[in-house]
């Protein structure tokens, strides 16, 4: 048992099964008469050997009433294993307009509702550790590991959902250090949060690349 499941169980880990989990694989382009899944599994790393899932809505895919009802019933795992994050790194709300430290999940849904936002679904990426040195301006930039939540609405549109237009920035980044920079001059460091240098790792299955709505 590695440290990581002392504080999330290994049951909490699994994400239910999809109820259309025959359909999964299949393309939405051609197909007709057939229920094409608008959710995928995704694959998010806790620590370098433990991995949880979720269910990721794919860009551009219509939703569901079977996709929605799954991830209505999943949430509160979700939601416990995001708690449990928050709890041991502490967490930093992200609102159109404020930006702010908090130290449990439910001031992330505080202020959630501050900003007239309860989440439906919630999208997460984890971003690796990235460094990237920026020579036009002299500095090193540092991003340690991190997971990026986001909180979305859904709408009811012909034949199931959609993800609400426009998306509010609302949601919580959870960091397993200070993002900074490092002046090579000077060897000042300063925190600052919005980087920009990360990419998510991106792993889910099966995998959604060809299988998205190209509308």
């Amino acid at each position: 048992m590695n440290e990581a499941s002392l504080f999330i169980s290994l049951e909490m880990m699994n994400a239910p099964e999809h109820p259309l989990a025959d359909n999964l694989e299949l393309s939405v382009a051609g197909v007709e008469g057939l229920r094409i899944p608008g959710i995928v599994k995704r694959i998010i790393p806790i620590d370098n050997s433990t991995f949880w899932e979720y269910w990721w809505c794919v860009p551009g895919r219509l939703l569901l009433p079977e996709d929605v009802a799954l991830l209505q019933s999943d949430f509160p795992r979700v939601e416990s294993i995001l708690t449990k994050l928050v709890w041991l790194w502490g967490g930093r709300f992200i609102g159109d307009e404020t930006s702010r430290d908090v130290s449990n999940w439910q001031q992330v849904l505080e202020l959630g509702r501050e900003n007239k936002l309860n989440p439906d679904v919630i999208d997460i990426d984890f971003l690796p550790l990235t460094v990237k040195a920026n020579e036009d301006e002299g500095n090193i930039a540092v991003a340690p590991a991190h997971w990026h939540i986001e909180f979305f609405q859904l709408e009811a549109t012909s034949g199931g959902y959609k993800l609400q237009e426009p998306k509010k920035a609302c949601g919580c980044q959870i960091w397993t250090g200070k993002p900074f920079v490092k002046q090579l001059d000077t060897e000042e460091a300063m925190i600052r949060y919005q980087l920009n240098i990360s990419q998510p790792l991106d792993m889910t299955s099966p995998p959604w690349q060809g299988f998205a709505s190209s509308n």
